[in-house]
């Protein structure tokens, strides 16, 4: 007997094949029992764990996308940044040098251009007709002034473009961490729903094994009734029995194999799906990463399914671990650290999943079938014999009946005509 308290019977299954309400034994009347659906009450399917695991490829495909979105105008900036760092450097060192070319008086009278710039452009220092020249002390502030307006600027575009790599850095950050608890949750879905589908299995499986019990019994309690059965009415009761439950356990076996392919169908999908999401989440990350110019962002895209592996079931892992966290496709740091409930009870159901057997060992249904069936067939044989021989009875009786039928005609028959002879003895004339 199966002990299962947190089980509930329900009468409303309409595939149980021992539904009191359809079937019924002759044998003393007895309403078979119907097994219960060894369901607890809050019970869900493997469908509850597969379409997280759906959702959860959803939303990291979301932010892969963001985080490429994101690395790119990293990249931007860092470029932006390395052109204006040295643009400063450069700045800065022109400044100095112009500023050293003033004090010396290496500029000319007629441009005002300084020697190293003249000579930059390939020109004859001083120009033609012009001569070198001395600045004054407010020439060299101006120019000092202007060299420095220059170098303020490229300092606060630098400073400027500094703080948004500094925005965008938590970011990235963020979502690279929502990614790896993404990947936790998308293992314990897969693996959750590998457990489902298990115990479903298990779930028919003490189904079978109740309705095999009362099946047995049954089949046993005609076995026992042809032993002593004597009458024709007998046979006839115990054949219809026999059949009756040779034919539920021929259905039940049917249902109970069919019920075993679909469980290996459904690991096989389990194992389809599993890859198939871990290439659509691979295939994204590949393309976001080939526009990637950010240094050192692409190449955690190259790897970053590597823990989607879909035989990994993270159930005895950490909250951080399986996923926690993740918050279905958001990032924004403001909320970093939040539960999501609906992802909170998704990991508490599958913590806390507990595994049931599958209901025990069952006699060997070829074998019962056999044995019933040479029953039922001996039973036929008998009853026949039993026919035929009250066939031949009641064909006896019927020609005793018609004998003693025509004796008494002719009984009757000899006493009438008695009868009229004494008539006519009484009405004929005296002789004179």
């Amino acid at each position: 007997m199966i002990t299962l308290p947190f089980m509930t019977p329900s009468l409303a299954w309409a595939q149980d094949l021992l539904d009191p309400t359809s079937l019924k034994s002759s044998r003393v009347s007895t309403v078979a029992t119907p097994s219960a659906r060894a369901r607890p009450a809050d019970w869900v399917g493997p469908g509850y764990a597969r379409d997280m695991a759906t959702s959860v490829t959803s939303a990291l495909i979301t932010l892969i996308r963001a985080y490429g979105s994101i690395a790119e105008q990293i990249g931007k900036l860092q470029d932006q940044e390395k052109d204006l760092a040295q643009k400063l450097t450069d700045a800065l060192r022109n400044k100095e040098a112009k500023l050293e070319e003033y004090r010396q008086g290496l500029f000319c009278s007629g441009c005002g251009k300084t020697k190293s710039e003249i000579l930059a452009r390939n020109e004859q220092f001083p120009h033609s007709g012009q001569k070198i020249i001395q600045a004054t002390p407010e020439q060299i502030a101006a120019k000092e002034r202007e060299l420095q307006a220059e170098i303020d600027r490229l300092n606060k575009a630098l400073t400027e473009v500094r703080a948004k790599l500094a925005q965008l850095t938590p970011d990235i950050n963020t979502i690279r961490s929502q990614i790896f608890d993404g990947m936790g949750v998308w293992r314990t879905a897969t693996g959750f729903e590998r457990r489902l589908i298990r115990q479903e299995d298990n779930f028919d499986a003490i189904d079978y094994v109740r309705e095999r019990q009362t099946i047995s019994k049954q089949l046993d309690a005609a076995q026992k009734d042809a032993l002593t059965a004597k009458e024709p009415g007998d046979f006839s009761r115990i054949i219809a029995d026999l059949d009756l439950w040779s034919g539920t356990l021929r259905r039940t076996e049917e249902r109970r194999g069919g019920e075993m392919s679909r469980t290996s169908q459904a690991m096989a999908d389990n194992e389809t799906n599993s890859r198939r999401q871990v290439a659509q989440v691979d295939s994204v990350a590949k393309e976001v990463a080939s526009r990637i110019t950010a240094f050192g962002y692409a190449g955690y895209l190259n790897i970053v399914t590597v823990p989607m592996g879909p035989n990994i079931d993270p159930n005895g892992l950490s909250g951080e671990a399986s996923g926690y966290t993740f918050r279905m496709g958001k990032y924004d740091k403001e909320g970093f650290g939040e539960i999501i409930p609906r992802v909170a009870e998704f990991i508490g159901r599958a913590r806390n999943l507990s595994m049931t057997g599958g209901g025990g060992v069952v006699a060997n249904a070829n074998l019962e079938l056999t044995k019933a069936d040479r029953t039922a067939a001996s039973l036929k044989t008998r009853l026949a014999a039993a026919l035929e021989l009250q066939r031949k009875a009641q064909a006896e009786a019927e020609l005793k009946r018609k004998q003693e039928e025509e004796l008494r005609r002719q009984q009757e028959e000899a006493r009438q005509q008695q009868e009229e002879l004494n008539q006519q003895s009484g009405n004929a004339p005296s002789n004179p």
